[in-house]
């Protein structure tokens, strides 16, 4: 992902084309903390093609990346990381892979990056696992911590490319399933209202924005009702941050176990045994990165624990 051209240079090839300068950064320079990265970008000691930069810059084939000379020997840098062990239960979680790609089956409680006081996590663990040095492992999107289900990751950057313009043109369909607190009379409604980002105490809240330009739609259909709840397929038109949960929130049916927009008592805790949120991502297609005329389906089974929770509620 790039030649070196010296201990402090880097040359960008097609293999980095479009990465973010920051994210090449991250992963190129291994053991020096992510807030060191983010300074010496902003006080402008990484110059691309001689020029100040900004984080989100998106890399050009032919850039040359100059980082100050004693980066990688920085006294704040960590020495030895400790690597995790025990990481077999990754390949159980593997629902494809092929040369290009690999779709995996979330597990619940972990999110799919470091940050925010996150030290690793699912595609670091991920690289860590596999330690191939031929394989360019990035997210193709994005789950939330507390969500489980299809995670899209692709092993080549070519393909990266090719899943991210498939986004932007909308030729993903991801499918979730979702218990929504409440009662129901209606079996299907859709959702279209814009949500923007807002931060408080360092938590992260998608809220209604009547105003906003950029649409947020989620299509809801009404699978099973319950006593207290019910169970829904759920697609997300767009793809914004924390969707699903907002705009289940917004419309006073909040998911089951999402103490963010619903910090109050849960009531299924205690009577369905539901100890995280219920939301899984079941399905995703695209596609194919050989051939765009044929789709492919990738699905994944919800567990123990969910399936244990409608069970308990059938009863």
């Amino acid at each position: 992902m790039g030649s070196k051209e010296g201990k402090n240079k880097f040359l960008i090839d097609e293999d980095s084309i479009d990465m973010r300068l920051d994210n090449y950064l991250l992963k190129r320079i291994k053991d020096v903390p992510k807030s060191k990265i983010y300074k010496i970008i902003r006080k402008g000691e990484v110059r691309v093609n001689s020029k100040r930069i900004k984080p989100l810059y998106k890399l050009k084939k032919g850039d040359l990346i100059r980082i100050p000379p004693n980066l990688i020997y920085d006294k704040g840098a960590k020495q030895n990381p400790i690597k995790p062990k025990n990481l077999d239960w990754i390949n159980d979680i593997i629902i494809h892979e092929d040369d290009g790609f690999l779709v995996l089956n979330k597990p619940s409680r972990i999110a799919v990056h470091g940050g925010s006081g996150i030290s690793q996590g699912l595609i670091e663990l991920l690289r860590y696992q596999r330690d191939d040095p031929k394989e360019d492992l990035e997210l193709v999107h994005r789950l939330d911590k507390e969500t489980s289900g299809c995670l899209l990751i692709s092993k080549k950057r070519s393909k990266l490319r090719l899943l991210h313009q498939y986004f932007r043109e909308g030729s993903i369909d991801k499918i979730y399933l979702g218990l929504l607190m409440g009662s129901f009379k209606e079996d299907s409604f859709i959702v279209d209202v814009p949500l923007k980002i807002h931060t408080k105490n360092n938590l992260r809240k998608a809220i209604p924005d009547r105003t906003g330009k950029k649409k947020a739609i989620t299509k809801f259909k009404l699978l099973e009702k319950f006593d207290d709840c019910a169970l829904f397929e759920i697609k997300p038109i767009t793809g914004k941050t924390h969707q699903i949960r907002a705009h289940a929130s917004f419309i006073n049916k909040p998911l089951a176990g999402d103490q963010r927009y619903n910090p109050q008592p849960d009531v299924l805790s205690q009577s369905a045994g539901l100890k995280r949120l219920f939301l899984h991502a079941t399905s995703i297609s695209f596609p194919s990165l050989d051939d765009a005329k044929s789709i492919i389906t990738f699905e994944s089974d919800i567990g123990d624990e969910l399936s244990k929770v409608i069970s308990n509620l059938r009863v």
